[in-house]
């Protein structure tokens, strides 16, 4: 039986951070350059749960997200639950919510809202002072989607955009993209009918000139599986064929995992998210990807063993080598399962594999300079 195995070399991961209990608030924004209030529902890191809780102490990056046509901000309760908690203040615009949307004016309200919040954090009766992080996204599904990529266009004072099934708008979010300056990441559906990825995601993908820009084509997910059931943008993609073969549990996970870990490194600067990410890209059998990014530095891990592991396909044998003191390893599967016993080992020590089956693992070495990872990937 032919096989290969291969091995990727990373940086140690970083430290979950505890999560946080969900406050809420509703702020009406204004913007005097357009003389417009922005009236916004807003979710972030609370003292304690529930309506006007006090803002938890620390300073959060900013979510910005857009709404779809005719889509109330309740549909997206699964992104501020999943983000929140992880740290991030979320802000949901509620303008442009009627049949006469002005996609322009809305890509607007999301580009001030970060702006507005960057703000709060200097103004001593805001809520939000000294808790706003300095880095933010923009962010969208479908109409929202696409005024997010209106907002991002120039706009050198954001961080990073995420869109989910962008749809075209007037003026056009295809031809916005490719004036955008930030890492950008474009989500879409495969069986998306409301807005078919050729004629909205993928040029607005192909237009992007950003460095790094990736494309997450989710097998078997749909339009509105990006947010929570919602009777307009279901009512609508029962209209239309194919229609999801995913569920939207399984939606929302792949959303989670790709968008958390893109937004823990642009926005908390956590290297191993992006390499983490663009394994996932690469790798992934949930969705069809492409991208352009690339890890720009081999520097060694500070603080820990500069240690690596030596693949001998032909004999199913895995060499552990460099500096390794004596450590604890563990080799684990992506569910976080032991994929073999754990044991102690040092440089020089090999391991037998044979056990382990086609799929991604990360080898986990622990010793008293602290715990380091490497993944592998076995293809038999």
């Amino acid at each position: 039986m032919r096989k290969s195995l291969f091995i990727m070399l990373l940086a140690v991961s970083s430290a979950h951070a505890q999560p946080y209990l969900i406050g809420s608030r509703s702020i009406s924004f204004f913007d005097p350059v357009r003389a417009r209030n922005i009236a916004t529902e807003l979710y972030y890191p609370g003292v304690s749960a529930g309506t006007n809780a006090a803002v938890e102490s620390g300073a959060f990056p900013v979510l910005v997200i857009g709404h779809g046509f005719v889509m109330s901000t309740s549909a997206y309760a699964n992104l501020w639950d999943y983000f929140v908690p992880k740290g991030y203040i979320v802000a949901l615009p509620t303008t442009e919510g009627g049949f006469a949307p002005d996609h322009a004016e809305f890509g607007a309200d999301i580009a001030f809202l970060a702006e507005a919040l960057q703000a709060a954090n200097d103004d001593g009766a805001s809520p939000f002072f000294t808790h706003v992080a300095p880095t933010c996204a923009l962010m969208g599904h479908s109409m929202g989607g696409g005024a997010s990529l209106l907002g991002a266009a120039g706009n050198s004072a954001i961080t990073t955009v995420v869109t989910f099934a962008p749809a075209e708008t007037d003026p056009s979010a295809i031809a916005a993209a490719s004036s955008i300056l930030v890492p950008t990441l474009i989500f879409a559906g495969g069986n998306d009918c409301i807005t078919p990825i050729a004629d909205h995601a993928a040029p607005m993908y192909a237009a992007l000139t950003t460095t790094c820009r990736a494309f997450v084509s989710i097998t078997g997910g749909g339009h509105c599986y990006f947010a929570e059931s919602n009777f307009n943008c279901s009512f609508g993609e029962l209209t239309c064929s194919p229609s999801p073969d995913i569920t939207r549990a399984q939606q929302h996970d792949v959303v989670n995992d790709f968008a958390g870990l893109w937004l823990d490194h642009y926005l908390k600067d956590d290297q191993q998210a992006f390499a983490d990410v663009l394994d996932s890209l690469d790798l992934s059998t949930r969705a069809v990807s492409a991208h352009t990014c690339v890890i720009s530095t081999t520097a060694p891990e500070v603080g820990q063993p500069a240690w690596c592991v030596v693949i001998d396909a032909a004999c199913d044998r895995m060499q552990f080598g460099g500096t390794l003191p004596a450590s604890r390893m563990r080799i684990i599967d992506m569910q976080g399962r032991d994929a073999v016993p754990p044991r102690v080992v040092l440089a020089g020590d090999v391991l037998d594999v044979t056990s382990l089956a086609t799929g991604t693992y990360r080898v986990l070495v622990s010793s008293s300079s602290g715990t380091s990872t490497r993944p592998i990937v076995i293809i038999r």
